[in-house]
């Protein structure tokens, strides 16, 4: 690279010199080491005259060698490059291919080479280069052949730098579409596409020899990214743009083109899709802060890198604000803002695979825990009905065996009271009639037990209609929940009371247990009271906890079979169970709850005695 040799003279405005005056007054020295172009933003003012002396090193007698000069830069048209070595006629070696009609607008070139000359041992040329005052050129003196082998081993580096951002596209593509994450695959294709985009210049200026196809192919690649990055934007906030539909999605991005791609065909107006493709980069970082589906905070980060890299890129901007620096390093700057977002990215995402794995790990933990918890009350639930029906069974074969002897007694009563009659005479009248009381008291005792009232035996056809105290199944649940309890640190309260009821036990101790395990695994409470008591002729159990409670909306979501809180780990099945026992038994369930204030539920049912 030979730009540090050069000596530059810059026309004031509205004042473009030619070759000749250039010449003269470089011979004159009035070029100076520094470029102070001064630029005024035109793309065509042609003020800039760039004077690069060079000789030939090689000994006398040494062959002539070919030599080309070599022009890096984003140009709006090649410059013109003038020759003038000793001994020859000045020519022109690089001439510019202009448009006629009307302003130029920006193109890319990416690097352009000159006609290849012979330079004969040390012989001295000037090579004179007009460009426009918003271009700022690296310039190289190159063996014939040479600059192309070298543009290539670049090309291919990039090519090897290119495909390194790559492949981190496709990790985001793919970890995206195995966690789930739609919008996450798009990302990862908008963003492979934006990595391909900034590398297009480079690659169609090089393989392609005709500049306006490289300029035609950029457009294209530059199009196809904003459009795809659009389509990122609309799905992100599909929800609030009331675009739920793909088909109506795709056809508005596709509208929202149309004018670029009027613009690209109708006229060489770079400007507008560069900006056309910040503005687009712009959608797609707030995308990415607002609705990416990673963690809130990981989310955070990745919107303030790609926003980071949107402002740096738009900063290096070659048509903007870059233009005091050379291509070079504009190109370099770039690549480290691509690298810095897509590690950033990957690396984000990774942490949040990482997280998320972690999290559902602990809910899994979590979820075995409760179904233990679960599987144990659902053993002392099953014994407690193993141990109620045992009770009612010894109870049926009490009563029977009773109505039995009370039917082998009543005879001999009935003897006992003909022969108390037919010693009358001999008996005082006092002790007949204490006789007789005992006699009438035995016989009422047996008619409570007679053939007529004895229950059938067995249980499974026993009417569920014999009272019974709810202390019962105060006391059944007591016992099922106080160890659960004490190993949560849960103050665990039950009282009871004699009121009886004819609603089965079993269905009693179901309801009560549930609303128990309801208020002890999800209400987060410090206390939980179970209260029976008789009220206006029926007997009430009482459930309540000091937990977090529940908003209205909530309180009616939860009842709903297999529904269940955002904050619940289990099957949402409880409370509908509760009101299916109701509507079978004919007893009354009632669940009210305040946010903060905690929930209490109420049986009510009829009392019997």
């Amino acid at each position: 690279m030979v730009e540090g040799s050069a000596r530059y003279l810059v026309t004031p405005q509205g004042n473009e010199i030619g070759f000749d005056e250039a010449l003269a007054r470089y011979r004159a020295g009035e070029f100076s080491s520094e470029l102070e172009a001064g630029n005024t933003g035109e793309f065509h003012d042609w003020r800039v005259w760039i004077a690069l002396p060079f000789k030939s090193v090689a000994p006398k007698g040494a062959d002539s060698m070919r030599r080309v000069i070599g022009i890096g830069g984003i140009f709006v048209r090649e410059p013109r490059v003038h020759l003038a070595c000793d001994g020859e006629t000045p020519r022109e070696i690089l001439a510019s291919q202009t448009d006629k009609g009307g302003p130029l607008s920006a193109r890319y070139f990416t690097y352009s080479r000159s006609q290849s000359f012979l330079i004969t041992p040390g012989q001295s040329c000037l090579a004179m280069i007009n460009t426009a005052s918003t271009d700022n050129p690296n310039i190289g003196i190159f063996r014939e052949g040479e600059l192309g082998t070298r543009q290539v081993v670049a090309v291919l580096l990039k090519g090897g730098f290119t495909a390194t951002l790559l492949i981190i596209g496709v990790i985001l593509v793919v970890v995206s579409y195995l966690t789930s994450r739609p919008l996450g695959v798009l990302i990862g294709i908008s963003y492979s596409l934006t990595m391909l985009q900034n590398e297009a210049s480079l690659f169609t200026t090089t393989f392609v020899s005709d500049p306006l196809a490289a300029r035609e192919a950029w457009e294209n690649m530059t199009l196809l990214t904003i459009f795809a990055m659009l389509n990122v934007f609309l799905f992100g906030f599909r929800r609030q743009l009331r675009l739920e539909n793909g088909i109506w999605r795709t056809g508005i991005a596709a509208l929202a083109m149309l004018p670029l791609i009027a613009i690209a065909r109708s006229s060489n107006a770079t400007p507008d899709i560069i900006w056309a493709f910040y503005l687009a980069l712009f959608l797609f970082a707030i995308t990415v802060a607002w609705r990416f589906p990673i963690a809130p905070r990981l989310r955070a980060v990745a919107g303030l890198i790609l926003f980071g890299s949107a402002i740096g890129g738009v900063a290096i901007e070659p048509y903007y604000l870059g233009r005091d620096l050379s291509d070079l390093t504009i190109e370099w700057f770039r690549d480290a803002i691509r690298l810095v977002a897509g590690l950033g990215m990957l690396l984000l995402l990774l942490v949040d695979v990482l997280q998320t794995r972690r999290e559902r790990a602990q809910m899994l933990a979590d979820r075995i825990d409760a179904l233990q918890v679960q599987a144990e009350t659902d053993r002392q639930l099953l014994q407690a009905e193993r141990e109620y029906a045992r009770a009612r069974e010894a109870a049926a074969r009490t009563k029977a065996q009773l109505a039995a002897a009370s039917h082998d007694i009543r005879q001999p009563i009935v003897g006992l009271r003909a022969a108390v009659a037919s010693e009358a005479e001999r008996l005082s009248p006092g002790l007949q009639s204490r006789l007789g009381q005992a006699i009438d008291y035995l016989e009422h005792l047996t008619r409570e037990y007679s053939d007529q009232e004895k229950p059938k035996l067995g249980i499974q056809n026993e009417p569920q209609n014999e009272p019974y105290s709810i202390e019962l199944v105060t006391a059944a649940v007591g016992n099922m929940f106080a160890g659960e309890a004490k190993k949560e640190g849960i103050q665990f309260e039950i009282s009871g009371c004699d009121c009886k009821t004819r609603v089965p036990a079993l269905a009693l101790i179901r309801a009560t247990s549930n609303l128990v395990a309801n208020a002890l695994r999800h209400g987060q409470p410090s206390k939980v009271k179970v209260t029976a008591q008789s009220e206006g002729g029926r007997c009430e159990i009482r459930v309540s906890d000091d937990g977090h409670g529940m908003d209205a909306s909530t309180l009616a979501k939860v009842q709903t079979s297999g529904v269940k809180s955002d904050t619940s780990d289990g099957d949402g099945l409880g409370l509908a169970i509760i009101h299916d026992l109701a509507a079978r038994y004919e007893f009354e369930f009632s669940l009210s709850s305040e946010p903060g204030a905690g929930t209490q539920a109420v049986i009510s049912i009829t009392a019997d005695g």
